[in-house]
């Protein structure tokens, strides 16, 4: 009974091909979660065993079909990272980069730390006027971060030469 339940999740919450699902269910994973809520809940209607149960089915089942898609092992690699797209080197002044604090929803929020400008426009809660670490989106974080003070009294004066942090080293 649970088998057929199990697959009956797996096949409507996935857009999987039919060889993905096959790969899915021969391989010994498969085996072991179905015979894992079988020991685990031997009554279907136990509810609160069954949304644990749903639970670990849902890890399970993302794990699986990350194998039966083939990128299992490999999913979370340095060489994923090494192909992403690399911005173009561009030099801001202070003033500049301050346009980049995330109050324009067209722009996106960066932020400097010892020179280096990063995107953090995923991060926009974060980094965006309401998130905590607004102070620092349009502006060299630097010194705040090596402090760990998010008050604008670490921020520099954007027309003030960059933080050398001298006495921080």
């Amino acid at each position: 009974m649970w088998k057929g339940y199990i697959k009956y999740m797996v096949e409507s919450a996935l857009a999987a091909s039919n060889e993905q699902l096959e790969r899915v269910y021969a391989s010994p994973l498969w085996a072991t979660a179905c015979h894992t809520v079988q020991s685990i809940v031997p009554d279907p209607h136990n509810y609160t065993h069954l949304a644990l149960v749903g639970i670990a089915l849902f890890f399970i089942i993302r794990i699986a079909v990350s194998f039966a898609r083939g990128s299992g092992a490999d999913y979370f690699t340095m060489d994923k990272v090494r192909r992403q797209a690399v911005a173009t080197k561009r030099t801001f002044t202070p003033r500049e980069l301050s346009e980049f604090n995330g109050k324009d929803e067209s722009t996106p929020v960066y932020l400097a730390i010892r020179g280096i400008v990063y995107d953090v426009s995923k991060s926009r809660h974060m980094y965006g006027p309401q998130g905590p670490y607004c102070n620092f989106a349009g502006r060299d974080a630097s010194r705040g971060l090596a402090l760990s003070a998010f008050d604008e009294s670490v921020l520099t004066d954007l027309d003030a030469p960059i933080d050398p942090l001298e006495e921080l080293e």
